[in-house]
C-alpha cells in the first residue's frame, strides 16, 4: 500500500474516533442557585441533590435524574406503603372470613341461634356465680355474726374469725369482679355476633342481586324485593322510609339499624313477621341496591305466613312506599324499580 493511501486510511479512522468520542460526549443540565437552566460539562456537588438532566451535544436528553427524595418524604413513602399494605391484609382477612361466614350458615337464624346459645351459656354462667356469692355472703354474715356476740360478751374477737371475715369479703370480690368480666363479654359476644349477621346478609344481598340482570324484575319465590336507586340524596331519604317500613310493618322490634343494615329482632311467634332492609353499593358507589326480606318463624305455621296474602302485601308496599315518600320529600324521584 502506497504512502497516500495509508495517510488516507489512518486520516479516516482518527476521524472515526474523533466522531464517536463527540457523540459520546454526555453535558449535565440543570437550574443553578439563582434559577437559570445552565449546561456543564461538570456537575456541581449541590446540584445532584436536586435533580438534573443528562443531555448530548445537541441538547437530546439521554436521562432524567430525579431530586433525592428528603427525609419527610421519605418517611411519608413509608406511612403510604405501610398503610396499602394494612389494607391489603385486611381484605385478604375479610375475604377469609367472608368464606368462612358464608360457609358456616345458611341463613341468619342459624347465627342467631349461634349466638343465643353462646349467651345463654354465659348467663347460666353468670348464674352459678352469684348462686356462689350467695352462699358466700350468708357465711360472711354467719362469722359477722360471731364477731358481734363475742363483742357483746365482752370477749376478743379470734383471729380465726377475723380471717373468715376478710377472707369471705375477698372471696366475694372476687366472684363479683368475675359476674362483671362476663357480663362484658356478653355484650362484645352481641356485638361479635351483630357485626356477622349484618356482614352475611350483604353477602346474602349481593348474591340476590347477581340473580337478576339489569332491567330484569325478580320473578321472587323466595322472601326477597329488590329496589334500586341512582341519587345519593334519593338514597339517604329511601333508607329512612325503609326503616320506617320495617318499623311500622313488622311484628317484632327493631334489632338494630347501621348504614348497611335494618334488622328488626328474630320472629320467636308463629304470627310474627320481621323485615330486615340490607343496602349494597355498586363498585362505583354510585348506585344503591336494597334487598329488603320477611321473615317468619321456624315453624310450619310461621312458613305458611310468610306465604300468605299478608306477607304478599309487606312486601309489594315496599317500593311504592319508599317512591311515595321520596316524592314528598324531594318532588321528585330518578329511581328505578328493579
Amino acid at each position: 500500500m502506497n504512502k497516500p493511501l495509508i495517510s488516507i486510511f489512518i486520516a479516516l479512522i482518527i476521524s472515526v474516533l474523533f466522531m464517536t468520542e463527540v457523540s459520546a460526549a454526555k453535558f449535565y443540565r440543570f437550574t443553578d442557585a439563582a434559577g437559570k437552566k445552565v449546561v456543564s460539562s461538570t456537575l456541581p456537588p449541590e446540584i445532584s441533590q436536586l435533580g438534573y438532566d443528562i443531555v448530548n451535544e445537541m441538547g437530546v436528553v439521554l436521562e432524567k435524574v430525579a431530586p433525592r427524595k428528603t427525609q419527610q418524604q421519605l418517611m411519608e413513602e413509608f406511612k403510604n406503603k405501610a398503610k396499602i399494605e394494612k389494607e391489603r391484609q385486611r381484605l385478604i382477612e375479610q375475604q377469609q372470613l367472608d368464606f368462612i361466614l358464608i360457609n358456616s350458615y345458611t341463613d341468619i337464624s342459624d347465627i342467631e341461634r349461634a349466638r343465643d346459645n353462646e349467651l345463654f351459656a354465659k348467663d347460666r354462667d353468670i348464674n352459678l356465680l352469684k348462686q356462689y356469692i350467695l352462699r358466700l355472703t350468708r357465711q360472711l354474715e354467719d362469722a359477722q355474726a360471731r364477731a358481734a356476740r363475742d363483742e357483746r360478751l365482752g370477749k376478743e374477737i379470734s383471729q380465726k374469725i377475723l380471717d373468715e371475715v376478710d377472707g369471705f369479703k375477698e372471696l366475694i370480690k372476687r366472684e363479683k369482679d368475675e359476674v362483671d368480666v362476663v357480663e362484658k363479654l356478653k355484650v362484645s359476644t352481641n356485638e361479635r355476633y351483630s357485626v356477622s349477621i349484618a356482614r352475611f346478609s350483604e353477602l346474602k344481598a349481593a348474591e340476590q342481586l347477581r340473580r337478576f340482570s339489569p332491567g330484569e324484575l325478580p320473578i321472587d319465590d323466595s322472601q326477597t324485593v329488590i329496589y334500586n336507586c341512582t341519587s345519593n340524596e334519593n338514597c339517604d331519604l329511601a333508607w329512612q322510609a325503609g326503616l320506617l317500613y320495617a318499623s311500622e310493618n313488622s311484628t317484632t322490634e327493631l334489632a338494630w339499624t347501621n348504614k348497611s343494615t335494618i334488622m328488626m329482632r328474630k320472629p320467636k311467634k308463629d304470627h310474627d313477621i320481621s323485615i330486615m332492609v340490607t343496602k349494597v353499593n355498586s363498585d362505583n358507589d354510585k348506585e344503591s341496591r336494597f334487598v329488603l326480606e320477611v321473615r317468619c318463624n321456624k315453624t310450619q305455621a310461621g312458613e305458611e305466613l310468610c306465604q300468605s296474602e299478608i306477607v304478599d302485601t309487606i312486601k309489594k308496599g315496599f317500593i311504592p312506599f319508599i317512591k311515595l315518600t321520596i316524592q314528598r320529600n324531594s318532588g321528585k324521584s330518578t329511581d328505578k324499580l328493579r
